[in-house]
């Protein structure tokens, strides 16, 4: 029912009162009060039902102006999440780079003294180095057999630079020697001063008998 229909439907109460308008000194009968506020009531909502409508038409940006906010919260919700995923792989690498196995820097060194068979018991140790100018060494003399790397070190010298004379050089625990045995098998071993035993190879050489 719009609001024409309204009006025709109560013709009838409408014409007696434009004939008869209420003064303020007549009381206005119960039945015609009645039946104008139910006339009232049902204009309203009628204009209410069609209010919607009319909201749509004035006002057709209202919606998109709230997709457009929402979609902008979405997105910026979406980049903090990137954000924060990125953050976590980033710490992820790292941990798993701090974490993976670390090849062992090894000495440069050509070994030039001793040679492969000496008669010297007491034989100056040199090398030639490639690594950066200036690098200092440590040198072990370690017997033949074994694991270099748990070998007993039998002669040592830290922190060096080629030529190193043996008699600088010290004895390994409870070795009261001074110099090598004839007949005897050696290793030398060179590494990069600090850097423990892996540090450098091993080169065999055998002090021979006179």
């Amino acid at each position: 029912m719009n609001h024409d229909d309204l009006f025709v439907e109560n013709a009838d109460l409408v014409r007696a009162i434009e004939d008869a308008p209420p003064r303020g000194d007549i009381a206005m009968p119960p039945g015609m009060l009645f039946g104008l506020e139910r006339v009232r009531r049902d204009a309203l909502q009628a204009k209410g039902a069609a209010s919607p409508s009319v909201v749509s038409k004035d006002k057709p940006r209202l919606p998109s102006v709230l997709s457009r906010a929402s979609g902008r919260s979405t997105s910026a919700g979406s980049r903090t999440n990137l954000l924060r995923w990125a953050a976590i792989l980033v710490a992820l690498g790292v941990v798993t780079w701090l974490l993976l196995p670390r090849s062992t820097p090894t000495a440069q060194v050509a070994l030039t003294s001793p040679a492969a068979a000496i008669s010297d018991t007491q034989p100056v140790i040199a090398w030639t180095s490639k690594d950066k100018p200036g690098q200092k060494y440590d040198v072990w003399i370690l017997p033949a057999g074994g694991d270099y790397l748990k070998a007993p070190a039998l002669f040592i010298a830290k922190g060096v630079t080629s030529p190193v004379a043996f008699i600088s050089m010290k004895p390994g625990k409870d070795l009261t020697d001074t110099a090598l045995k004839a007949g005897m098998d050696y290793r030398v071993l060179i590494c990069l001063a600090d850097a423990g035993r892996m540090a450098g190879v091993p080169v065999e050489f055998k002090v021979i008998r006179h």
